[in-house]
């Protein structure tokens, strides 16, 4: 089994909103929100379990999701920043007998249940400490960490946070080339939202 970890504990300072909550057009002309679309990519990707882990404004994020199959992770450090919610998701599967996790930024909601799939494919075939996906020369998300290195990213300095494994691992970490720039999707104001949204709904 590979899990899914959603990150959507913090406090999105920038964007003024919880990210998770923000809306997030579909094709037909309706919305979900960031979060809710994420599910539903993993779970149609064949991830399980999908965690999504909530810190900040965590009452009302858990109160407003329909959450599937996916389940909440309290994050009670989320101030300390990223690296906190990897471990709270990471600690949350300790017993579950999972291979790998997909680790995901929730203002990183473009990535497709086809993309997953290369990932998740890419790993077994591997067997690599990381798989991350690249379009046009840029790494994106998410990435897919093997059990391998669970320990070392609980142990990763505060400072750096993942990178730290990332850097780590150049040597052996594998880099999936896709065609979809969603990879590279990173939503962190307002302005940027906006822009992103129209495009879509533009399509």
């Amino acid at each position: 089994m590979i899990a899914a970890i959603i990150l959507a504990a913090g406090e999105s300072s920038r964007m003024g909103s919880p990210k998770a909550l923000l809306a997030y057009p579909l094709p037909g002309g309706g919305e979900t929100t960031f979060a809710e679309h994420l599910i539903d990519v993993f779970d149609r990707s064949g991830a399980a379990p999908v965690l999504v882990v909530i810190g900040h404004e965590s009452d009302r994020i858990r109160g407003a999701l329909d959450w599937r199959r996916a389940r909440p992770v309290d994050n009670p450090r989320y101030r300390e920043g990223m690296l906190s919610s990897i471990r709270s998701g990471l600690a949350a599967l300790e017993e579950t007998p999972v291979e790998g996790a997909l680790v995901c930024p929730v203002d990183h909601p473009a990535a497709s249940p086809d993309v997953i799939g290369e990932l998740i494919e890419s790993f077994e075939r591997t067997r690599a400490p990381m798989v991350l996906p690249v379009a046009a020369g840029r790494r994106g998300h998410p990435v897919l960490f093997s059990r391998a290195v669970f320990a070392e990213l609980m142990s990763a300095p505060d400072a750096v946070g993942a990178r730290q494994v990332v850097w780590d691992h150049e040597s052996d970490l594998l880099e999936v080339e896709v065609s979809e720039r969603g990879v590279r999707v990173d939503l962190d104001t307002p302005a940027e939202y906006e822009r992103w949204f129209s495009e879509r709904r533009g399509r």
